[in-house]
């Protein structure tokens, strides 16, 4: 899929397997000369139902070290997370599955991450 942002044409990978989403992303930082064990800034977005809930995941995370914030995107509560971490595979894969379950525990679900490539 391509994407027109600023004049510039940009690829979109389309990833089906939420686990494979994660690798790819790695394996990309990695081309880009990332060093996995040099922390960097990872921002995370999770979707939830209410804003009683995104204030609750919010206030989770902040607690946990990150930082947080939520906002109403009409059919949902989008919560973005941020923190510095290191990247890597079992770190991602644990990390996945904390944050899908607390996205669950509030009736939502996780979006995936992106991490800063400098």
């Amino acid at each position: 899929m391509q994407l027109w942002r600023q004049g510039t044409v940009h690829t979109v990978e389309r990833v089906g397997c939420p686990v494979e989403a994660d690798a790819l992303v790695l394996d990309h930082l990695a081309q880009l000369g990332c060093d996995p064990a040099s922390p960097r800034e990872c921002r995370h977005y999770l979707y939830v139902r209410g804003e009683l809930g995104a204030r609750t995941v919010a206030h989770a995370l902040v607690r946990d070290g990150w930082d947080a914030e939520f906002e109403d995107v009409g059919n949902a509560w989008l919560v973005t997370a941020s923190v510095m971490t290191v990247l890597t595979g079992d770190l991602v894969r644990d990390r996945r599955a904390s944050l899908e379950q607390l996205a669950s525990d509030f009736g939502g679900h996780y979006d995936g991450w992106e991490a800063a490539a400098d």
